[in-house]
């Protein structure tokens, strides 16, 4: 299944505290941000089964992408082989 970079937005802390203690997600570390009128948006990365889950529990959740494809890509950057073997 893949995963996917989002960003959730929830009205008041404690909808956004349930995040981790009710719905167990890994929340991105320092991604926190006031929108106002007790709104707030975190980044996480989920599966498509969280974000049906966070969107029914009243969520808004946006996909910004899919990090396994992303993943995938960056890999095609690196080296093969030891490189340092060669010397």
């Amino acid at each position: 299944m893949a995963s996917f970079h989002v960003t959730i937005t929830g009205q008041g802390y404690d909808a956004m505290a349930d995040l981790v203690r009710a719905h167990h997600v890994h929340v991105l570390h320092k991604t926190v941000r006031d929108k106002g009128k007790q709104r707030y948006t975190v980044d996480a990365i989920v599966d498509d089964g969280a974000i049906r889950r966070l969107m029914a529990a009243g969520y808004e959740v946006t996909r910004n992408h899919d990090v396994d494809e992303l993943g995938r890509e960056r890999q095609k950057e690196v080296g093969q082989g030891d490189r340092y073997a060669r010397r």
